[in-house]
């Protein structure tokens, strides 16, 4: 590349940064931690003396309905630690205790519409990472991190524990987080901290730092500041996780059909230093891992099934590339280029790849944050068929933090896990942000990446690069998203639904709060994306779509209205179902949607949707339907059928998804849940049912039932798989 051309791919930054005086945002409110000597018994009551002083949070400031005023209900709240833990206890006055809602006691539930209050802890105070947790009136334990200011990520489990209690003056909660759970810089005696309070009755949030509904409690930048903490200790740094497992399976196509199982293995987690934790597995099994939820595809593309294997959830942010937000615009839920995705690992093509010892170094060194890991899978074999070989899998990342919320990084990969090629992958990335942009308080980021691939017989057309602008404030919301992928360009440890494209994306949004007809929110959204064939040199794909109705309701509904106009061109037939085949051509078709969620703090609340449109030169209609049943704290049950009627020139097809869950939660400690799938697709009825008993935070017992019954030709079921796993982990720190 010119110099020249440099000079003007760099612009875009060069202007940003010589605003960036005026982009800092405004340092929060401060609270200063007591240091205590004795002892907190955590079972949710507050009769300890450490907690019958001044509140260290006098009260929080409400964020909706109404900004800036004081809460409904009052909020106060005490910090304290000793050398090895912090404690927070929370009073949360109710003058109405019989109306709380507290429905959900699983552990990570989904505290949503539940009464519940959350905590935010930034130990680095690097303002852009932070451990999240949660709890609500009956004690669900809710923990995750927070990446680079992103909405948290509930698949870290720590060893932590909340004791709650419903009394009559509302309820009550106490945290105890261990300083050997969680990473910090000793060098630091000040954290970053926030805690947010919902109102269930009234939808009301109210917050500590930064009450604004431009920031989420997640915001790190915005947060306020724990002070005072002094000599804390990690211990040693060592935690020793093994596992035992027993179980069967049976399956009928394999030759013999019933096997016995048994085995062993262990994770081992030590702090290098107390900013980098070496993780390490050996002969890992993932068999309390939930199934994947099943999906219609309807399209030409790989759908998105993400992670949910706890080894490569653990720190799995600092893994992210060229990520601007939350969410992408256009493409999948996956989005349109992951060049790592750890979902490639131990699994291929639907089969689980046995795992023999992988190793996971992830943390800080300076302002530089890192990630290293090596996985070495074990040859797959089917009655004595080779599968899959043996690999050797890699992958590093390092990103090098400046200003508050900016960064520059450089990602690796190495590794094709099917053994089919040599394969690597290299890019680096570059992300600005700020929380108060031009001193008006509103969020702006901007990311560019550049990446390619190197694969075995593969030359030339591999590479990809593009960029992210993103506005995401609460009145108007926008961004846009263009990016370059080769032909040729293939992560084999990544995740591409379509290479060999140019996008253009952009999503706009404006969600006005207007003070008649109960309505909380009003939103009007537009969007549209192109994806354009580098190899056809034509578009392939364009969707424009609307939302001219989208109302959310103070009462909890839910209601919207899309348009949606499509462009798709064929350049090879395609079946898009059995017997049904469509020609080579261009297809122009558009539907109206439109769907209601009824207000999920009743016991009785569902969900409806319905699109009916033209289809690929036919028509298509869906229907959606999810109805959920919460009859207490311990008993919750949902049914969901989604239901496609497509007829077309070259044939008529139906497809049918049917989901069933019931869970029953005995305390927040023991939970059964099961799930129950169909789809026309496979014809196969899936059932899996778990028993989670966690004896004691780090400790846990695990039963779990995998069952498939198949369809045969007669249109009748029988059984195809059986898998009964028994397994118990247990935790030893130091």
């Amino acid at each position: 590349m010119r110099l020249r051309n440099l000079s003007t791919s760099l612009r875009p930054v060069i202007i940003l940064l010589s605003f960036w005086p005026f982009l800092v945002a405004d340092a929060g409110p401060s609270l200063v931690a007591e240091r205590i000597t004795t002892k907190i018994q955590v079972d949710g009551v507050l009769n300890e003396s450490s907690w019958q002083g001044k509140p260290s949070v006098q009260n929080l400031v409400q964020v909706e309905p109404h900004p800036g005023q004081e809460p409904t209900e009052t909020t106060q709240l005490w910090v304290a630690y000793t050398s090895h833990a912090l404690y927070v206890a929370v009073r949360c006055e109710d003058h109405q205790p019989g109306q709380i809602v507290a429905t959900e006691m699983r552990r990570d539930a989904e505290l949503g519409e539940n009464d519940h209050i959350a905590i935010v802890l930034d130990t680095y105070h690097d303002h852009r990472n932070a451990y999240f947790f949660a709890t609500n009136p009956v004690g669900a334990l809710v923990d995750g991190r927070v990446t680079e200011n992103q909405a948290p990520s509930l698949e870290w489990d720590g060893i932590w524990l909340v004791r709650t209690e419903i009394d009559e003056q509302g309820w009550t909660a106490e945290f105890e987080i261990p300083f050997k759970t969680i990473g910090f810089s000793p060098a630091f005696h000040e954290w970053g901290f926030n805690v947010s309070r919902y109102l269930a009755r009234g939808r009301e949030t109210s917050r500590w730092a930064s009450p604004s509904l431009d920031v989420e409690l997640n915001q790190m930048t915005r947060a306020g500041n724990i002070s005072g903490l002094n000599e804390l200790s990690q211990g040693v740094g060592l935690d020793i996780k093994p596992y035992g497992i027993v179980g069967f399976t049976r399956d009928i196509d394999r030759k013999d059909p019933v096997e016995a199982d048994g085995n062993a293995g262990a994770d081992v987690f030590y702090r290098i230093t107390s900013n980098l934790i070496s993780s390490t597995t050996v002969n890992t099994d993932f068999a309390e891992t939930e199934v994947d939820t099943r999906q219609v595809n309807l399209t030409r593309f790989p759908l998105f099934f993400p992670e949910k294997r706890g080894f490569f959830l653990e720190d799995a942010g600092i893994f992210e590339f060229g990520k601007a937000g939350d969410g992408p615009p256009g493409g999948q839920e996956g989005g349109d280029l992951l060049p790592f995705f750890s979902r490639r690992i131990g699994l291929v093509e639907g089969n689980e790849v046995p795992l023999r010892v992988g190793e996971k170094l992830t943390g800080k060194i300076g302002r530089f944050d890192v990630g290293l890991l090596d996985v070495q899978t074990g040859a797959l074999r089917r009655d004595e068929k080779l599968l899959v070989p043996g690999k050797n899998l890699a992958v590093g990342r390092v990103k090098a933090n400046f200003l508050s919320q900016s960064y520059v990084g450089a990602l690796f990969t190495n590794g094709d896990p099917t053994g089919q090629t040599s394969n690597q992958v290299g890019g680096v990335d570059l992300k600005l942000a700020t929380s108060n942009f031009l001193k008006s308080q509103k969020n702006l980021s901007v990311m560019f990446f550049g990446t390619k691939s190197t694969t075995s017989g593969i030359e030339g057309r591999d590479a990809s690069y593009g960029g992210v602008l993103a506005y995401p404030n609460d009145l108007v919301s926008a961004q846009y998203k263009w990016m370059k992928i080769g032909e040729n360009y293939n992560p084999a440890l990544g995740f591409v639904p379509r290479p060999g494209v140019r996008i253009s994306a952009l999503e706009a949004e404006l969600s006005p709060r207007p003070k008649f007809w109960n309505i909380r929110q009003m939103s009007f959204e537009f969007e549209y994306s192109d994806y354009y064939s580098l190899t056809e040199e034509s578009t392939e794909s364009r969707e424009m779509k609307l939302t001219p109705l989208q109302w959310r309701f103070n009462s909890g509904e839910w209601l919207n209205y899309e348009y949606e106009r499509i462009t798709e061109r064929l350049y090879e037939p395609w079946e898009i179902a059995d017997g049904v085949l469509l020609p080579v051509g261009k297809y122009d078709f558009s539907s109206h949607g439109v769907d209601f969620n009824s207000s999920e703090t009743r016991p009785f609340f569902a969900s409806l949707g319905f699109r009916s449109g033209s289809f690929f030169g036919g028509t298509r209609k869906e229907g959606r339907i999810e109805a959920t049943w919460r009859k207490n704290r311990h008993l919750s049950t949902a049914l969901s059928l989604e239901q496609n009627w497509v007829r077309l020139e070259q044939g008529d097809f139906n497809t049918s998804l049917l989901m069933y869950r019931l869970d029953y939660s005995f305390t927040p400690f023991i939970t059964l849940a099961s799930f129950t799938q169909y789809d026309t697709e496979s014809r196969n009825i899936g059932l899996q049912s778990r028993l989670r008993w966690i004896l004691t935070p780090g400790n846990e017992f695990f039963l779990v039932l995998n069952h498939g019954w198949q369809e045969n030709q007669f249109d009748r079921f029988e059984a195809a798989q059986t898998r009964f796993r028994v397994k118990l982990n247990y935790t030893f720190r130091f």
